[in-house]
């Protein structure tokens, strides 16, 4: 199993079709001039000044006065995520997305015959393929289930090419803090650590019993991914073939009022239109998801009476049903997706002219930035992405939830 990370990909598609570049500290993200913002991905030069994705643009400036920002540009990035899709589909007929930057890549079934059945040899190959043909650099985790694959590539970056099997997890994986385990957050991690469970080690040697009465399933969950066991299987997603689409973050700040959400939920539905927009689909099922301060996990639904992939019927579908929760509890994590997926048909819009003024605005976040443009109704106040989003939500802290 291979799970392929491309490494600091915002920035690195940047550095791909402008090389002068190259070398400076650079962060994609916020307004340089207002400030405002955060940093959806920094370079490794960026990271020597300790600029860190999540962090407020405003302090990214104060702890690197050169620093270059450059507004995040949704189809640029979208355009390399298909470039690095077709690449993976050379290397394995099974292929699961993880997001627009990374991918879990079956390799059984004599998939790597042609580099003498050696994993690191076909690892080595797509390392060499993604810079030479794409222009991006890619770390990669090996392993015999995905989830170890996927810790193996968080190992060693950038540029990393890193095995973690069986007899290696214990030297490899349990001295490493248990903050870096694929699916603890920082408010489970300092909770780790205020039990006393240091690293991964410290986790993988708790009794199942112990850590389901202490933590519940995700306790247990956490086990299997510490113990090197956990055999989740790799989920096939042909291109075209999706039955959904879906966005989700982790809010940097919870929210309790549908006015306190409005702007993620405006970005959520920016972000999963687009996304639509670039696969000409659209969906009748829209879902809200959403996770309370307690990691409480719930769902809501709405039918559209007809197929759509419009920002604003996402958006307004999206803050009906947050309007219509009954947990009063403040939420951490937001997410929007759609189901029943269909190719796009030339009546999706009632108004033809509704067509020509999304294609409109894509061409114009594609050249200026998506904060170039957005609805009158809900200034996007300099990015399309609210300044307490990160750019990934952290790992989920319970078991998987898809959309």
């Amino acid at each position: 199993m291979f799970h392929v990370d491309a490494d600091a990909f915002f920035a690195a598609c940047h550095l791909a079709v402008d090389p002068a570049l190259r070398g400076l500290p650079l962060v994609v993200g916020g307004d340089p001039a207002t400030r405002h913002g955060i940093v959806l991905t920094a370079t490794y030069e960026a990271r020597r000044y300790g600029v860190r994705t999540a962090m407020p643009l405003g302090q990214a400036l104060r702890l690197c006065p050169d620093l270059k920002v450059i507004p995040p540009q949704g189809r640029l990035y979208q355009d390399f995520s298909r470039r690095l899709r077709r690449l993976f589909d050379d290397f394995s007929p099974v292929v699961e997305p993880a997001s627009i930057d990374e991918a879990w890549l079956h390799m059984g079934g004599g998939v790597l015959r042609p580099f003498g059945d050696d994993p690191v040899v076909a690892g080595r190959v797509l390392q060499s393929r993604a810079q030479d043909e794409i222009g991006l650099s890619v770390s990669i985790g090996i392993a015999h289930n995905k989830m170890l694959a996927k810790q193996a590539s968080d190992l060693e970056k950038p540029h990393g090419l890193t095995t973690l099997w069986p007899d290696e997890v214990a030297r490899k994986l349990w001295p490493k803090p248990v903050q870096v385990l694929y699916g603890v957050g920082p408010k489970l991690g300092a909770r780790f650590l205020g039990e006393g469970l240091q690293t991964i080690g410290d986790l993988a040697a708790t009794p199942a019993a112990e850590l389901r009465r202490r933590y519940g399933a995700i306790g247990v969950v956490l086990l299997a991914r510490a113990l090197g066991t956990d055999d989740t299987p790799v989920n096939i997603r042909r291109a075209g073939e999706e039955k959904s689409l879906s966005v989700e973050r982790t809010l940097a700040h919870d929210v309790t009022t549908t006015h306190e959400a409005e702007p993620h939920l405006r970005a959520l539905a920016h972000e999963l239109s687009g996304r639509l927009r670039a696969q000409e689909q659209a969906g009748r099922t829209v879902t809200l998801k959403y996770k309370t301060r307690e990691f409480v996990l719930h769902t809501r639904q709405r039918t559209l009476s007809r197929a759509s992939r419009g920002e604003e019927v996402l958006y307004e579908t999206a803050r009906e049903l947050f309007s219509s929760r009954r947990e009063p509890e403040p939420v951490r994590l937001l997410g929007l997706g759609v189901s029943g997926l269909a190719r796009e048909q030339a009546d999706l819009f009632d108004d033809p002219r509704e067509r020509v003024i999304a294609d409109t605005v894509d061409q114009i976040r594609a050249r200026f930035g998506t904060a170039a443009i957005g609805p009158a109704r809900l200034p996007l106040h300099g990015e399309s992405t609210p300044s307490t989003f990160r750019r990934n939500p952290e790992p989920p802290e319970d078991e998987p939830h898809p959309l």
